[in-house]
């Protein structure tokens, strides 16, 4: 579980997935393989940075994939942030053997793995990231954010993928298995970890911290 505790004042930590890719488009399970955005993957994210235009957040972190980037760079531009900055931790799980697949394909060419991850989870896939990797990859990305709120950010942007924000969200609640997926993740949406630690009376600070689902509409997790 995250310690929250080591962040004082409100800090919001946003999060959004990027827009829609073109292996989105295609059913394609994509992992780190890159991705283009489609045209309604850029609209996503022009709209994305619409919304955050009254109120840009500090700096920016995304994902080095070129889906996010991309997505990571037009919501930068809208939102008139110049603070832009690539983070490796961000970046989507591995799907093994899956990758550049879509289910269809997954069932064909590999029965027995996908039969074996329809009933046993993405842990049972052969190459892929695995849970422990995982929750260290989350651990690390958020000593890294919460250091960027001691250092004075009081409102951070990260772009990412629909598989890693499952983790960024279950590590806070010191979850170490996929299951039970979280709904997080239509493509461009804005998610938002709040974090109010305000001073109270007698000193000692509140302590508040909640997710809230921005515009998130119910989804399966997927590793995209």
């Amino acid at each position: 579980m995250i310690d929250f505790h080591r962040v004082h004042g409100t800090v919001r930590f946003y999060f959004v997935r990027h827009g829609e890719s073109e292996g989105n488009r295609d059913g394609v399970i994509q992992g780190r393989l890159p991705s283009l955005l489609t045209e309604k993957g850029r609209r996503q994210a022009r709209e994305a940075g619409a919304w955050f235009k009254d109120n840009p957040p500090d700096l920016v972190l995304t994902s080095p994939l070129t889906r996010a980037r991309e997505t990571a760079d037009i919501i930068a531009a809208e939102a008139g942030v110049r603070n832009l900055h690539e983070a490796d931790k961000l970046t989507e799980i591995d799907a093994g053997i899956f990758s550049g697949l879509t289910r269809v394909q997954c069932a064909e060419r590999h029965p027995a793995e996908w039969k074996a991850f329809n009933s046993r989870g993405w842990e049972s896939v052969p190459g892929v990231e695995k849970v422990a990797e995982l929750t260290a990859r989350a651990h690390s990305m958020w000593d890294r954010l919460i250091g960027l709120a001691a250092e004075g950010a009081s409102s951070i942007l990260c772009v990412t993928h629909s598989g890693f924000l499952q983790w960024m969200i279950h590590s806070t609640f010191g979850l170490e298995s996929w299951m039970p997926l979280v709904s997080t993740s239509g493509n461009g949406a804005v998610t938002l970890l709040l974090v109010d630690n305000r001073p109270q009376e007698g000193g000692e600070d509140s302590y508040y911290v909640n997710w809230v689902m921005i515009n998130t509409p119910p989804s399966c997790a997927q590793i995209d």
